[in-house]
């Protein structure tokens, strides 16, 4: 056994494996060919890491690794093309190897990349991106997206989104609001979202971009980052202004006195809050880690700036506000209890619906049809001509990253709700009519000063892009938890009105909905197309089968296509008696302003307002319990393919 291990190790020896080397290439020609590949270089890499100790993919046997290395050596070599590809697999893959195995190697490369790239921060084996420029949304619709730090891990190939922040502007009167505080992106594992918070605004009183008048944009592509666009200027006068002070000198500890006292307290971000202990000079010495000073000058600057942004999000500090309040209640005045993760969710959300949907706009940003145009329109044509590479790279995509939400919880104003159910239902009959004028009343007492609240528990999304574009690109969502709260934010007041055990959507999309896929749109319909459809509306057995044709006649002729929604909800199902006394109100509400309006068929079947509330009471007892008994919702949403603008033309052209 001696002589054997004694045996290994002289063959795993770097040395002896490289003198060999050497001296095949001096007497022998055919080795160059093998050097010239790089499978020599990684063999010795990996000899040297198995020698230190400290070698990549430990867990495997190094024969195996080398058996392999070497085979698909000699199989590319039978080809001069797969024999480059080999090598320019070998070459950068044998300087990963040696920045992981050997520290000399990765202080050199952090030292130069430092140099280099002077707005990222390498720290270890992470990347750290700070002070992005914002992501212009000026397509479809406006908007801005902000990222307020990256950063990357090469040994997990992973990374994480420090600071999601989101403001579309949907409409001139609606606005929707996306912040979460941390997303992290596992390479060909799965993404994970952190707690995300949307709020729907209405009214230029609520929303960020409510002032901007007309069309935002402008034709200019020249520049690739712009600054004082209309969207940053709006978001600037409501955005936060505090800024990390990186301009005095760290200490050898990394991390100097840069925070002010007001916004990070530097004990605890040099303890990471923990109680620091007596210890002796000895103990003391073991415990240092051994850090060169510009490992831990960097080091202290990474994670200064990262508790700086954690700190200073809209949500931490409305987690703070909601906990702070709620604690200064006595017992009896508590609405919720902060330890409630759910209920704090939504507090937390309620709290933010008055914020700025951007709180923390950077000074430039990137227009995304600038990033269209930076491809060069040889790569555009190339692409567009071969759509089946793009259903190619989202196939695997897809597959290999599932999306894990931790929650997702979604306010409204009801103050907004209110201005549009009287612009919308009560218009003027509510100034003339005691009985609409009561009814107003009482849903506007309920509604305003309240913000409503939707809460989605953990959530699991899986998508499948085909290969084939026959079949459809099918969503899944699985929601653990459905929530519904009213909340009184000025009081920290929170009421659940609704909870479901759960529900699932399915989403069902065309795959000429995908970019380059022009070629896939069905044709429009010609004329006799759609007098065939009219012949299937005289001709259908049936009210349910005439309904139907009458619908694809409606859409034929707004040459329409349809995302098939499937939400199912799981029982059992709990409703707050304020709840359906308010739906129960706006039902009588909508049937009166249409009894007033003209007159109806029910005029022959219900006299007076009593008949009909108690005939209207008796459905809706019906109506909830066919929900709850059935708990299945299903809907089509229409879509205009051929609407959009293709910026090529299509095959036949």
């Amino acid at each position: 056994m001696g002589t054997e291990s004694r045996l290994e190790r002289i063959l795993r020896s770097p040395l002896l494996f490289t003198l060999l080397t050497a001296l095949l290439a001096f007497l022998y020609t055919w080795p160059k060919r093998w050097l010239i590949s790089g499978a020599p270089l990684l063999t010795i890499l990996l000899l040297a890491g198995e020698a230190k100790g400290h070698r990549i993919l430990p867990s495997i046997h190094l024969w195996p690794i080398f058996t392999t290395l070497h085979l698909g050596y000699a199989i590319c070599s039978t080809s001069w093309l797969l024999f480059w590809v080999f090598t320019a697999f070998a070459y950068p893959t044998a300087f990963l190897v040696s920045l992981f195995q050997f520290e000399p190697v990765g202080d050199v490369a952090r030292r130069s990349l430092r140099r280099i790239l002077k707005d990222l921060q390498f720290i270890d084996d992470k990347i750290a991106f700070f002070d992005i420029p914002a992501l212009e949304i000026d397509t479809e619709v406006d908007g801005l997206m902000v990222l307020r730090g990256i950063t990357f891990s090469l040994s997990s190939l992973s990374f994480v989104v420090h600071g999601v922040e989101v403001g579309i502007k949907l409409s001139d009167d609606m606005e929707l609001s996306i912040q979460t505080e941390e997303v992290k992106v596992k390479l060909f594992r799965g993404i994970e979202v952190g707690d995300c918070f949307a709020n729907l605004k209405g009214g230029e009183y609520e929303m960020t971009f409510g002032s901007l008048e007309g069309h935002t944009r402008d034709v200019d592509g020249d520049a690739v980052f712009v600054e004082a666009t209309p969207l940053l200027k709006a978001a600037s006068i409501y955005g936060d202004r505090r800024s990390l002070d990186e301009s005095r000198s760290a200490t050898p500890n990394g991390y100097g006195d840069a925070f002010e006292a007001k916004e990070v307290k530097m004990t605890e971000a040099m303890t990471d809050g923990k109680t620091l202990e007596d210890a002796g000079a000895k103990e003391g010495l073991e415990s240092m880690k051994k850090m060169s000073p510009d490992n831990e000058v960097a080091s202290g600057r990474y994670q200064r700036t990262v508790t700086f942004i954690k700190e200073t999000n809209a949500i931490y500090e409305a987690r703070k506000t909601v906990k702070s309040l709620s604690k200064k209640k006595s017992v009896d005045e508590r609405t919720f209890d902060h330890e409630d993760d759910n209920a704090l969710r939504a507090a937390i959300c309620s709290q933010l619906h008055p914020e700025p949907s951007v709180p923390h706009p950077p000074q430039k940003s990137i227009k995304v049809t600038t990033l269209q145009n930076l491809m060069p329109a040889y790569i555009r044509r190339f692409t567009h001509r071969l759509p089946m590479l793009l259903r190619l790279l989202l196939n695997p995509l897809s597959y290999f990253h599932p999306v894990k939400i931790s929650s997702i919880t979604a306010a409204a104003s009801g103050r907004w709700i209110d201005s549009i159910l009287i612009e919308k239902i009560f218009k003027s009959y509510w100034e003339t009519d005691s009985e609409i004028r009561s009814l107003k009343n009482r849903i506007s007492a309920w509604l305003s000063d309240s913000n409503f609240v939707i809460e989605l528990g953990p959530i699991i999304g899986l998508a499948q892009v085909p290969f084939i574009p026959t079949y459809d690109i099918n969503c899944h969502l699985s929601f653990s938890d459905v929530m519904a709260y009213r909340a009184l934010p000025k009081d920290i007041d929170l009421k659940q009105v609704v909870r479901l055990g759960g529900a699932d959507a399915t989403f069902i999309l065309p795959s000429f909905l995908l970019p380059h896929h022009e070629h896939l749109l069905p044709p429009v319909p010609t004329k006799e197309a759609k007098q065939d459809l009219e012949k299937d509306i005289e001709d259908a057995d049936g009210v349910p089968k005439e309904v139907q044709a009458q619908h694809d006649l409606e859409q034929a002729q707004k040459d329409e296509t349809n995302v098939k929604i499937a939400v199912h909800a799981r029982l059992p199902a709990c409703f707050d008696q304020e709840l359906l006394d308010f739906i129960a109100a706006l039902v009588k509400a909508t049937k009166v302003v249409e009894m007033e309006k003209e007159p109806s068929v029910m005029d022959e079947e219900v006299h007076g307002i009593r008949e009909f509330s108690r005939a209207l009471k008796g459905g809706l007892k019906e109506g909830v319990k066919k929900v709850v008994v059935d708990g299945v919702v299903n809907e089509s949403v229409a879509f205009q393919p051929h609407s959009y603008p293709s910026q090529f033309p299509t095959r036949t052209a």
